[in-house]
């Protein structure tokens, strides 16, 4: 479905009535990798200090990369979209707001307001760098619930390994997302990336979900096709 965007950087809207809450919703890119960059250090040297051989950490670190292409897949399409109907009304009560309205004053159900906090703000102003990134209050807790997640599944002489990998993969995404919004890109790749992400955005919303890799879309049939 085609929609309609502010094209002027850092524009947005208010989300909030509270200043305290506003405030942490706008979070700088830079910020995830100020944070995740040790973690994965750490989590790599714990690995090696346990034993793990070179080869078997690489391995291990390179699935945790392949790992986070599904994850990202399966929460873009299923935790941050809400179905065209539902984000088409979001969208509609998101324009009709006064300057400096909260969002979530006039936004109705529980619903539509995950989504909006979610994600919708990120569609209605994709030029936004402030709101490309999950914020640290959020990204946090949830790192701590996969790390043990991984330990209890995979167990402790697997987890800091893949789970390193995992990481490394979310900060890719965060950076291609960055980029395809906000640099000009010349690679072949990147300049598929980005035409591949922007046509989520701006032609079809309910296909296309693979932002840092198209893998997903290939293999579950929601690639996109070129407009005309």
């Amino acid at each position: 479905m085609a929609r309609k965007y502010v094209s002027n950087k850092d524009v947005s809207v208010r989300i909030f009535k509270s200043d305290f809450m506003e405030w942490f919703s706008h979070v700088h890119p830079a910020v995830p990798h100020v944070i995740y960059i040790p973690v994965i250090c750490v989590m790599l040297y714990v690995s090696y200090s346990n034993g793990a051989a070179p080869l078997r950490i690489g391995l291990l670190f390179l699935a945790g990369l392949v790992l986070w292409t599904l994850f990202e897949y399966v929460g873009h399409r299923f935790a941050f979209h809400a179905g065209p109907r539902i984000e088409e009304e979001v969208r509609q009560t998101v324009s009709a707001l006064e300057p400096g309205e909260p969002a979530l004053s006039k936004i109705k159900g529980f619903r539509r307001k995950h989504y909006f906090i979610a994600h919708g703000v990120h569609h209605d102003f994709p030029n936004d760098t402030r709101r490309l990134v999950m914020p640290p209050s959020v990204s946090v807790p949830l790192a701590v619930i996969f790390f043990f997640a991984f330990r209890l599944v995979f167990g402790a002489s697997v987890a800091p390994a893949l789970f390193a990998g995992f990481i490394l993969g979310y900060l890719i995404y965060d950076t291609i997302h960055y980029a395809v919004h906000h640099w000009q890109l010349h690679g072949r790749v990147t300049l598929y990336l980005k035409k591949h992400h922007l046509r989520h955005h701006y032609q079809d919303s309910t296909r296309d979900y693979g932002v840092s890799s198209p893998l997903w879309d290939y293999i579950v049939g929601t690639k996109g096709r070129a407009a005309g």
